[in-house]
């Protein structure tokens, strides 16, 4: 029911076309209880302390609801899964939590009599052989930057998957500089993938999946299986940029060689995510 409506253009240069909320639309999502989509926001505080349920009835303690309108915050006499405790004192009910701290590199404790190059994002600049701005220390994982020209469609995102491949790179690069061998970068930096699961399904993100950098010069492809499967598939100029796909879609390799060989999809059109045509053949 959503086709039609208009969306809001943005004026930012930094465009991008996430996920969203889109993605479960049609899935019945039941929590505890019915109640509505306005966002609450705690300021200034942390969380203290987590309970669950049985932990918080042993307690004997009180949660609240959170508050309507102008309304004050009352006793809450529903029962959770997890309760959360704030530094400010107050407790709240819910069906889970969701940790979106983001990352911000830790170099502190490097920095002190060194001079090393830092980048915008607070992390030490790394060359394409993972070499600091001083001679014989590397640097990978979280507390780097690349400051390399990067593939068109890798991007780095502070992510263990990407930690790890920096990581035996580094090492890769350290052992090819004592024996004074040169060495290639490695292919894990020519296409950016990450895979993990969310809701019990299956998660995989390909090349500029949110269309990084592409701004509004780029299209979206989305097919949506319910209860099986989600497509979403970002085309520039023709060209596969990214892809999300969420379920056993059995596409990741195919498109992981069609967004790395940049091939020219402009005639293929909607076939590209046409169900009854088998893809992975139909470019093998």
């Amino acid at each position: 029911g959503s086709e039609g409506k208009g969306r809001p253009t943005g004026t930012s240069d930094k465009l991008g076309s996430a996920l969203g909320p889109d993605w479960h639309e049609g899935l019945h999502l039941k929590g505890t209880k019915e109640f509505s989509h306005k966002v609450h926001i705690e300021t200034l505080c942390e969380v203290k302390k987590i309970y669950l349920q049985q932990e918080f009835i042993q307690l004997q303690r009180t949660s609240l609801t959170f508050p309507k309108g102008e309304k004050n915050i009352e006793a809450d006499e529903v029962l959770w899964p997890v309760y959360v405790e704030l530094t400010n004192g107050k407790i709240y009910g819910c069906n889970f939590i969701v940790s979106a701290t983001g990352v911000v590199p830790n170099v502190e404790p490097f920095l002190d009599g060194n001079n090393f190059a830092v980048s915008e994002d607070g992390g030490l600049k790394v060359d394409k052989h993972m070499h600091t701005s001083l001679p014989d220390v590397y640097a990978a994982g979280d507390i780097c930057t690349a400051a390399w020209e990067p593939s068109p469609v890798w991007h780095q995102m502070r992510l263990w998957t990407q930690a790890r491949q920096m990581g035996w790179y580094a090492a890769k690069c350290m052992a090819a500089d004592a024996l004074g061998e040169s060495i290639d970068m490695d292919f894990s930096f020519e296409l950016f993938a990450h895979i993990t699961k969310f809701f019990n399904y299956k998660v995989v993100v390909l090349g500029k999946y949110n269309a990084q950098g592409l701004g509004s010069d780029h299209e979206l492809m989305l097919r949506c299986t319910k209860g099986h499967e989600y497509v979403k598939v970002v085309m520039q100029n023709g060209r596969m940029m990214g892809a999300v796909l969420i379920g056993e879609t059995d596409l990741e390799e195919t498109f992981e060689n069609l967004i790395l060989n940049q091939m020219d999809l402009s005639a293929y059109g909607e076939d590209l995510l046409n169900p009854d045509i088998d893809i992975e053949d139909y470019f093998d």
